[in-house]
C-alpha cells in the first residue's frame, strides 16, 4: 500500500483570482441544433452548474441559411438555431463557417468579397436587434474552422480577404464584437503565419489600411492523432505544442503578444468519431481535470499567457466510444448525420418532422464538467507532500467561492489507460472559522458515477429495456457522501481521508452552515421527447435561485397537481435538468433544492406533464 500523501489547504492564506476557463463545447454540423437529439443533449450541457459550460462552438452554422442570390437570404433555420443555444442558457462561440446555398465560390473575386461582407453587415445587425447588443458583445466570433483544411474557397489571399469582409461587415454593425481565429488545426501551418502576417501589416481588401484587428488567437492541439487502435494521449505535448503557437506570435508578431489565446477543440485524440471504449470511462474525466490543470499551471502560471477559453469538442451525438458528453441509443444514423458536410436542407426538415424515438446517458466526460463547474474564482495555495501531476498523476485544485466556502479538486490520473490502482490521500483544511459544517464529497471512479459498468452487463446492449436505462441513469450522477463536522477554535481544522481511484476525481466542498437555506428554482421548462421501449421522456430544465452556495436538487412528481408528490431522480442532482421516463400517464413536476444540511427551499410551482411526446421536436 502506497504512503498516504498529506495535502494541506490554509483558508487564511493568500489567494489568487481564478479563471474557469474550460467553458466550451462544440461540435459537427449545425444542422443537429433542429433535431431533438441535439436539443436534449443541449439541456443537460446548458444544466450544467453555475456556467460550467458556458459556449458552444458549432460548425457550418451559415449552411443554415439559404440564398436566392446575393442579398436575398432566408435565416429561419438559423435563427431556430441560435434560440435553440439561447434557450438552454448557452452562447455561440460563432465559427463563421458555411455557404448558404452554396453561392459563394471564390473570395478573390472582388464583388464576392463585397458581398460577403455584407453578408456579415446583416447578420450582425439582425441577432443584435434578436438578442441585443449587449449579448452579442459577449459572444465570440471566429473564422472557418480550420481553414489549413477546410477552407475552400480561395487559398491565402482569399481566407485574409474573407476576414477583412468579417471584420468589416461585423463592425460596422457593432464595432465591439470580440473576432478571432483562425482555429487552424496542424501546426503553425501557412495559412496561420499568412493570417497573422495580414492581421499584423497587411492590406485591408476594403481600407487599404495597414493591418486588421485582431483579438483573440486561435489553434487546435489533440493529445494523439487520429488512428482506429487506443493510442495513448500525451496531454502533456497539448500545452508544450501551443506554447510553439505562443512563441511563434511573441517572436514574429509582437504587437500581438498579449492577445488571449484559446485552444478550442483540446481533446485527447482526434476524430470524435472513431471508437475508444476509455472515451465511455472515468479514465476521461480524469484525463479531462489533468488536461485543465496543466493549462493553469504550465501555460497561465508559467508563461503568462491569457487564457479565457479552453474548449473540448464534445457535444457530439455519440455511442459509448465516440467522443461524447452522452452516450446514443436508437437507430438514426448519427455518424452520417455528422460526417456529412454539405447540409441537405430537405433531408433536415423531414428528420425534424419525423423525429425516431431515441435515449441519452450521461458520461463521466459530461458528469466532470459539473464538478469542475464548482471550482471558485479565488485560487488557494497548496502545502504538504511535494505533488508531480505530470509524473504521477494525482493532483489538485485548490479553490475558493465567492461565499468563502472551500472547493477542492483531486485528480488522479495518467495518460496510460491501461493503468490502474489507488492511492491513499489526506486532505486537511488549515484556519478554518469555528462554527459547524457539511462537508460533502462527490466522487468519479470505476463502479461510481460509472453508467458504462452497469450497460456492458446488459443482455440487450443495443436496446436496453425499462429497467436498463433506469439503472444507468441512477449510476450516471457522481457519488456523493456529506459528513456533518463542528470546528472549534481550540482545534481550527477539518480533515478528510479518502482512497482516490486511478483514474478518478473527488470534489471536496466544506460549506459552513449559513442562516439561510436555499431559494426556490423557477423558471422550470418541460420538453417531451419519444423514448424507446414507448416512453415518453420528459426533460425538465430549471434555473437556481442564484445563490453560490452548494446545493442539490430533486424532482417531484404526482399525478393530480394537489398531490401528494413523491420524489421520482434516484440520486441528488448537481445540474438544473433532469429526464423523467414514463409510459405516457399524465402529471405534474415540481423541483425543490436542498442544502448539504438538508434544509430545503419551497418547492417551484408546478407545472403540468405532457402525457404525448410531439411528431416534431418543436
Amino acid at each position: 500500500m502506497a504512503d498516504t500523501t498529506a495535502i494541506r489547504v490554509d483558508l487564511t492564506g493568500a489567494a489568487t483570482p481564478f479563471r474557469r476557463f474550460w467553458r466550451s463545447t462544440g461540435f459537427s454540423p449545425a444542422e443537429l441544433l433542429l433535431e431533438p437529439e441535439m436539443q436534449q443533449t443541449l439541456a443537460y450541457v446548458g444544466g450544467v452548474p453555475r456556467h460550467g459550460i458556458e459556449y458552444l462552438r458549432v460548425h457550418y452554422m451559415l449552411d443554415l441559411v439559404t440564398a436566392e442570390r446575393f442579398g436575398r437570404y432566408d435565416w429561419t433555420r438559423l435563427d431556430r438555431a441560435l434560440d435553440v443555444i439561447s434557450e438552454y442558457r448557452l452562447k455561440p462561440f460563432f465559427e463563421l463557417m458555411g455557404n448558404p446555398s452554396y453561392l459563394f465560390t471564390d473570395l478573390n473575386a472582388r464583388d464576392q468579397v463585397h458581398h460577403w461582407r455584407d453578408f456579415m453587415a446583416e447578420l450582425a445587425h439582425r441577432y443584435r436587434q434578436r438578442f441585443g447588443a449587449e449579448e452579442l458583445r459577449s459572444w465570440y466570433f471566429e473564422t472557418w474552422n480550420e481553414p489549413d483544411i477546410w477552407w475552400t474557397l480561395g487559398g491565402e489571399t482569399g481566407f485574409n480577404n474573407y476576414y477583412d469582409a468579417c471584420h468589416e461587415g461585423l463592425r460596422a454593425v457593432e464595432p465591439e464584437i470580440t473576432l478571432g481565429g483562425p482555429g487552424v488545426a496542424r501546426r503553425i501551418p501557412p495559412i496561420f503565419k499568412s493570417f497573422l502576417a495580414h492581421c499584423d501589416t497587411g492590406e485591408n481588401v476594403f481600407t487599404g489600411e495597414r493591418g486588421v484587428r485582431l483579438d483573440f488567437i486561435s489553434v487546435h492541439e489533440k493529445g494523439a492523432r487520429k488512428h482506429a487502435e487506443d493510442l495513448t494521449p500525451n496531454s502533456l505535448a497539448i500545452c508544450q505544442h501551443e506554447m510553439m503557437a505562443v512563441d511563434y506570435v511573441r517572436q514574429h508578431h509582437p504587437r500581438f503578444a498579449h492577445l488571449p489565446f484559446i485552444n478550442n477543440e483540446c481533446d485527447p485524440q482526434i476524430g470524435w468519431h472513431i471508437h475508444h471504449t476509455w472515451h465511455a470511462l472515468p479514465y476521461f474525466a480524469g484525463l479531462a481535470a489533468k488536461i485543465i490543470d496543466q493549462h493553469q499551471r504550465l501555460i497561465i502560471d508559467n508563461e503568462g499567457v491569457d487564457y479565457p477559453v479552453l474548449s473540448n469538442d464534445n457535444g457530439f451525438l455519440g455511442r459509448w466510444g465516440n467522443r461524447t458528453h452522452l452516450a446514443y441509443f436508437g437507430d438514426k444514423d448519427i455518424k452520417a448525420a455528422q460526417n456529412e458536410h454539405l447540409t441537405d436542407i430537405g433531408a433536415l426538415d423531414q428528420r425534424v418532422a419525423e423525429p425516431e424515438p431515441f435515449e441519452l446517458i450521461k458520461k463521466p466526460a459530461l458528469s466532470v464538467m459539473e464538478l469542475l463547474a464548482w471550482l471558485g474564482e479565488e485560487r488557494l495555495s497548496v502545502s504538504g507532500d511535494p505533488l508531480d501531476p505530470d509524473r504521477d498523476g494525482l493532483g489538485v485544485i485548490a479553490t475558493r467561492l465567492s461565499g468563502g466556502d472551500p472547493a477542492i479538486l483531486v485528480y488522479y490520473s495518467v495518460d496510460s489507460f491501461r493503468r490502474s490502482g489507488e492511492r491513499p490521500v489526506r486532505l486537511t483544511f488549515d484556519n478554518v472559522a469555528p462554527g459547524v459544517y457539511a462537508l460533502a464529497l462527490f466522487r468519479i471512479e470505476d463502479g461510481r458515477g460509472d453508467p458504462y459498468s452497469v450497460w456492458e452487463t446488459l443482455d440487450d446492449l443495443d436496446k436496453p429495456g425499462v429497467e436498463a436505462l433506469a439503472a444507468m441513469r441512477a449510476a450516471q450522477e457522481p457519488a456523493l457522501a456529506i459528513e456533518q463536522i463542528h470546528v472549534s477554535a481550540a482545534n481550527p481544522q477539518a480533515t478528510i481521508k479518502l482512497d482516490i481511484a486511478l483514474p478518478g476525481v473527488a470534489l471536496a466542498v466544506l460549506a459552513r452552515r449559513g442562516d439561510e437555506g436555499p431559494s426556490m428554482p423557477r423558471d422550470l421548462k418541460l420538453t417531451a421527447y419519444a423514448g424507446l421501449n414507448g416512453a415518453v421522456n420528459t426533460v425538465l430544465f430549471w434555473q437556481t435561485g442564484g445563490s453560490d452556495s452548494l446545493e442539490l436538487f430533486d424532482v417531484f412528481w404526482s399525478e393530480s397537481e394537489n398531490g401528494p408528490y413523491r420524489v421520482v431522480n434516484p440520486a441528488p442532482l448537481l445540474s438544473t435538468v433532469y429526464l423523467h421516463s414514463a409510459g405516457g400517464e399524465a402529471g405534474f413536476y415540481k423541483v425543490q433544492a436542498r442544502d448539504v444540511f438538508g434544509r430545503v427551499s419551497p418547492p417551484s410551482p408546478a407545472v403540468p406533464g405532457i402525457a404525448a411526446a410531439p411528431s416534431a421536436a418543436r
